[in-house]
């Protein structure tokens, strides 16, 4: 970060390594000049390397390879939450579908549901495509149920759902799930406590790897990418031309210009963005990961080749088995926690620590889900690691321009749910950004003006990393 104290809100210069990101990827502290280059006017400015930015890049220069893009990072590649999350590639939101009806209408909806869906659908086809090494897993996922309670909602969301297809034709799932009650829910998935469950397709990855590669593929058709490079200033310039620069970003190593800027910063954009952080409406918050290993063996137990999501404890968890002939096999990678902080991490900025008693609970929760007799006496703790993640009052992110600032994009706010939003988000972005046109599939819902204006709902999400 050059040095000194790191101002508020900005990202942290030592965060904690997570499980992904060893060993560390050779783009860590890529620079594609060794001058950054504030003589040029670039086409596109795009702040923030992880699956956002990286995305917009790819996308941008796929369309058009004789585009100017340059991306700054302020630290190595891909070293925000994009590279530190549970690993999980699910449309676990499923959950939501009655309450975005209730507040954005059916339409809006379905729209969110295709989106979601069909971006987990589109990161498995990239990867299939560009052959790519992220350790890509088919597996299925389970949203499973402690409570009678808990799982009379989940069938309620399931039955509100068949009514929707029952009413408009062609409003099918891409994604079809299945439902298991009681006893089944329990044998299923080896687990004692559960009293339903819904599983469906989904997949596992390295998400380090898999931004890595997207930022790959940028770099060979002409992306120039700066790490280690932190914006601090995002500005409007007097445009002299039609192809004269727009905005103007400061960092530590000089001023680049540019026709446009993307802010791909997810839940450090408020530092950039002084109107935007003055309406509240997006919200950083520290989540937490740990990584265990039982001593026991349980290669044979059928969580074997699933993730799962225990929905109805307020807690957020969540949890995957690293596959055999992975490295890690057996490990047990478990996300959540957050309601044990007496603020939930809200208003954190910092990934460079964790929060202790959250360690704690993650550890103890791991053996208490499998159960005791399964799991074993002893466990073996590898690693923790935390990641800045954000939030907005209606869990959706902010896609588009900014209102009354013509040149400045963004597509930030995943609600700790990127890996089944960014990716289409970036595509909508980019559609916006070539034609000055919203593709029909986006959700109104996402647009950025949203944060200036009274939201229609407050569905306070709780969704960690």
């Amino acid at each position: 970060m050059g040095g000194g104290e790191v101002p508020k809100g900005f990202p942290q210069p030592n965060p904690t390594i997570s499980y992904w990101q060893l060993p560390e990827h050779a783009l860590a502290h890529h620079r594609t000049t060794p001058s950054l280059p504030t003589s040029t006017t670039f086409d596109y400015v795009i702040i923030g390397s992880g699956v956002s930015g990286a995305a917009v890049a790819y996308k941008l220069l796929s369309q058009d390879p004789s585009l100017s893009v340059l991306m700054l990072e302020a630290r190595t590649a891909a070293s925000g939450a994009s590279g530190r999350n549970g690993g999980h590639c699910r449309a676990g939101w499923w959950l939501h579908f009655k309450k975005y009806a209730t507040a954005f209408g059916e339409d809006e909806a379905l729209k969110f549901e295709q989106l979601e869906e069909q971006n987990v659908l589109d990161i498995a086809n990239f990867v299939k495509e560009h052959d790519v090494n992220c350790d890509f897993q088919d597996v299925e996922t389970v949203d499973a149920y402690y409570t009678e309670e808990g799982w009379a909602e989940a069938l309620d969301v399931l039955q509100y759902r068949k009514e929707v297809s029952k009413r408009r034709p062609g409003a099918g799932r891409l994604i079809k799930r299945k439902v298991w009650h009681g006893h089944e829910a329990k044998e299923h998935l080896g687990l004692p406590h559960f009293v339903g469950a819904v599983s469906y397709p989904a997949h596992t990855q390295n998400p380090y790897l898999l931004v890595c590669k997207m930022l790959e593929l940028g770099l060979a058709r002409g992306l120039n990418l700066q790490t280690d490079t932190p914006a601090l200033a995002v500005k409007p310039v007097a445009a002299t031309n039609e192809g004269s620069a727009g905005w103007e970003v400061d960092t530590d190593r000089g001023s680049v210009q540019a026709k446009r800027v993307v802010l791909a910063t997810n839940a450090y954009t408020n530092a950039l963005h002084r109107g935007l952080a003055e309406t509240g409406f997006l919200k950083p918050s520290r989540s937490q990961v740990t990584a265990i290993r039982p001593r026991t063996d349980l290669s044979e137990h059928p969580t074997q080749g699933k993730t799962v999501a225990p929905n109805d404890r307020g807690s957020g968890d969540y949890f995957l088995t690293r596959a055999p002939g992975l490295t890690g096999e057996g490990d047990i990678i478990y996300g959540g926690g957050r309601f044990i902080s007496k603020t939930r991490e809200m208003g954190i900025t910092d990934d460079s620590t964790v929060n202790g008693d959250i360690s704690t609970y993650l550890k103890r929760s791991v053996p208490e889900v499998f159960g005791r007799k399964t799991w074993g006496r002893e466990s073996v703790e590898i690693r923790d690691w935390s990641g800045i993640t954000c939030y907005t009052p209606d869990t959706f992110p902010l896609v588009g321009e900014f209102p009354g600032e013509k040149g400045l994009f963004g597509t930030f706010g995943m609600n700790g749910h990127g890996m089944a939003m960014a990716f289409r988000s970036a595509e909508a972005l980019v559609t916006m950004m070539r034609t000055g046109k919203e593709p029909d599939w986006f959700p109104k819902s996402f647009r950025i003006g949203r944060a200036w204006s009274k939201p229609k709902a407050d569905l306070h999400p709780e969704q960690a990393l």
